[in-house]
């Protein structure tokens, strides 16, 4: 739904710069979801290092296209 205000904002006049970091801020994550206290790994080859050192699985996110949808 975030998305979706953002992108309606966008589609008005342009906004100002106050406004811009009022939706910035409002758009961010809560600090204290607990995702973010994963030490996420961007490179395959550190996370697989570091799964075997720990014996833990590996989570792969991966997917084709845009993160929000549009082509």
């Amino acid at each position: 739904m975030g998305a979706l205000a953002a992108f309606l904002i966008l589609l008005q006049d342009p906004f100002t710069e106050a406004e811009f970091q009022k939706l910035h801020r409002e758009l961010q994550p809560p600090k204290d979801e607990v995702w973010r206290t994963i030490p996420w790994k961007t490179s395959l080859l550190e996370a697989s290092e570091a799964a075997a050192r720990e014996q833990k699985p590996i989570f792969v996110w991966a997917m084709h296209g845009h993160p929000l949808g549009s082509c």
